[in-house]
């Protein structure tokens, strides 16, 4: 069996791992860098961390309008059927199923991680703790308790200051896992070009090439509107420094993240509804960045777009006779395992996950 896999990010490389592993021909379509847009993310995994997906609370867009009145978050993509739908789906709690849906997400992965790292951990795996500084711990703690993931939190001290420990978390380096993966993936053919469209068993490139096979999935995040789930582009920035740092923690007040690994220190930083390829914001992240940690040295930058639903969970499905796997926001990477293991059992003519479908945006299938 022959399968198209349109996008190479983490999920896509997910999703070409298990199609691989259960013998099929699998060839991954990606205009730039293998893995370079995913390379941008922090690394961190958050595998009862959920909250930080639910962009649709009532209080999220006040949130987020203070951010820009800060400076440290714009808007320069207009999607207006992704506002529609955000509208649709402002203040309401997701359904039982999908909470359990998601639970099985981040099991799923946290297992497959762990197994990765045990054949070899050339990708600095380590389960610690993520400390939340700049936030009101107790509200917090009292807040978990009533979280549906039930994440494992306590009271801790980070950078001198109180914050809020999750001890379900786990980092890697986003660069050496690309790595990791693309030697994983030596039987599979990689094909750099742009998909301009996707009909039926076949994707059209750009230049007139054409690629024909018994399945197509399509995981390039935002790409994944022309197939009418709204799914918007929230851009973020990474940089590896030689900036020094002993725990991994998220400055809330700032909007920064910070990985110490074995080589560098991982500084990410942005949540911007920006396709564009304006990137001047960058600099801001690391104004915020010195403001926490000294000066420091920048060795590499990298660009994410993070695909994010209106509800901020993933979609899984087929949509006609195409695999649409997208919309996992800012937790792409941690469940990037399970989403490729689900992406790749509908391409191979398996069930899928009813909670995870798009009928919750596309009524008219």
């Amino acid at each position: 069996m022959k399968v198209v896999v349109v996008g190479g990010g983490i999920v896509g490389l997910f999703t070409a791992f298990y199609l691989q592993n259960e013998g099929a021909d699998v060839v991954v379509v990606e205009q730039g860098e293998v893995g370079g847009w995913s390379r941008a993310a922090a690394g961190i995994l958050e595998f009862t961390r959920f909250v930080i997906n639910r962009i649709n609370v009532k209080s999220y867009p006040w949130r987020y309008f203070k951010m820009m009145i800060r400076g440290d978050a714009r808007v320069k993509t207009w999607d207006w059927g992704w506002i529609r739908a955000y509208l649709g789906v402002w203040g309401k709690d997701p359904p039982q199923e999908m909470w359990e849906a998601i639970k099985t997400l981040g099991d799923f992965s946290w297992r497959q991680y762990r197994a990765l790292a045990e054949v070899k951990n050339d990708f600095d795996y380590a389960e610690e703790p993520l400390y939340e500084v700049g936030v009101d711990v107790g509200k917090a703690l009292e807040e978990a308790k009533k979280d549906p993931l039930a994440p494992r939190v306590e009271a801790g001290k980070c950078c001198g200051r109180e914050a809020l420990a999750y001890l379900d978390a786990a980092k890697l380096s986003t660069d050496a896992f690309v790595e990791r993966m693309l030697r994983e993936l030596r039987g599979v053919q990689f094909v750099k070009g742009k998909a301009q469209e996707v009909a039926g068993k076949e994707v059209w490139l750009e230049g007139g090439d054409v690629l024909r096979a018994d399945a197509v999935v399509v995981a390039a995040g935002y790409w994944a509107r022309k197939f009418g789930v709204p799914v918007a582009p929230f851009k973020g920035y990474g940089f590896l420094t030689n900036a020094k740092a002993d725990k991994m923690f998220i400055d809330m007040a700032r909007g920064v993240a910070i990985v110490p690994l074995s080589k560098y220190t991982k500084i990410t930083g942005r949540f911007d509804l920006d396709g564009t390829d304006n990137h001047s914001p960058s600099k801001k992240v690391l104004q915020r960045a010195r403001e926490i940690l000294g000066n420091f040295d920048v060795v590499a930058t990298a660009v994410g777009y993070r695909p994010c639903t209106p509800d901020g969970f993933p979609v899984v499905d087929r949509i006609g006779s195409v695999v649409v796997v997208t919309g996992a926001c800012r937790l792409g990477w941690t469940y990037g395992p399970a989403l490729g293991k689900l992406a790749a059992d509908l391409a191979l003519g398996r069930r899928g996950v009813e909670a995870l479908s798009a009928a919750r945006f596309i009524r008219s299938r």
